[in-house]
């Protein structure tokens, strides 16, 4: 959804600047609209590299069904606002719209601004059957589903191990694997992506070899730190494959610090 929402807000600047008598207003200019705009309307400070970053990267996979993760909920909460919407709750209430429902969505949003559960709420007339049911049909009534539920859980369990592809962290790289829960922890383990296999790996800058950023100013390495608070670069945008915490774009400011010392 974080993709979705990146292009749209990109896409709205451009129409407002060419509105404004601006032809093809570039990027770097379209990301300093956004950061002005979240600044002031959020309070919130976000770079304009960072921002043209996440569109560079939302359009890379804007035909996949791959997403990026913006992890700072203001950004998110800003760029929904410059759409139209109160916050991002608001923009998911407004995808997921449904005339036929009598009353609106619940939401929940987890600290990275993930929307993590909507629950329509249906139509009370359909549990009316239900509260005027004995006591007795009531117990039965829950005991059979929560057999069948016990029951498909298990069945889907037992599939998804056996016909996923999984992947784990290997030194610096993922691996494809066979689900194992014997010789693999349960944290390990990571839902295949081919592109996480191919992109994604550990390395160690070189100051003279490596490229840090595109022709266009596009980063091509992240940083993170490890479980020891030292710091770890890798090839794509994602999550630090040890702690699970966001990755951060690499800067000139780190690179000099760090790196070129």
């Amino acid at each position: 959804m974080h993709k979705k929402i990146v292009i749209e807000a990109f896409r709205k600047a451009k129409e407002n600047e060419e509105k404004k008598g601006i032809r093809e207003p570039s990027k770097n200019r379209l990301s300093k609209v956004l950061s002005d705009y979240i600044s002031v309307e959020m309070k919130f400070p976000i770079g304009e590299r960072s921002l043209k970053n996440f569109f560079d990267k939302s359009l890379e996979i804007e035909a996949t069904d791959g997403d990026i993760n913006i992890s700072q909920l203001k950004v998110i909460n800003g760029l929904c606002k410059f759409l139209g919407y109160k916050n991002y709750e608001d923009y998911i209430l407004g995808q997921k719209k449904d005339d036929n429902t009598e009353d609106d969505d619940i939401v929940y949003i987890n600290g990275d601004g993930e929307s993590t559960a909507v629950i329509k709420k249906k139509n009370k007339k359909l549990f009316a059957w239900f509260i005027n049911a004995s006591a007795f049909n009531k117990f039965l009534i829950l005991f059979i589903s929560t057999a069948l539920i016990v029951i498909l859980i298990f069945t889907a369990v037992n599939i998804v191990s056996s016909q996923t592809k999984w992947m784990v962290w290997h030194e610096d790289h993922y691996v494809e694997v066979e689900f194992d829960s014997e010789k693999y922890n349960i944290n390990q383990l990571r839902l295949y992506k081919e592109e996480r296999i191919k992109l994604f790996k550990k390395v160690s800058p070189d100051c003279q070899e490596t490229k840090f950023f595109n022709d266009d100013g596009s980063v091509n390495i992240w940083y993170g730190k490890n479980k020891i608070k030292e710091l770890e670069y890798f090839t794509d945008l994602g999550l630090h494959p040890k702690t699970g915490k966001t990755l951060k774009p690499i800067t000139q400011y780190m690179i000099n610090k760090y790196i070129c010392k």
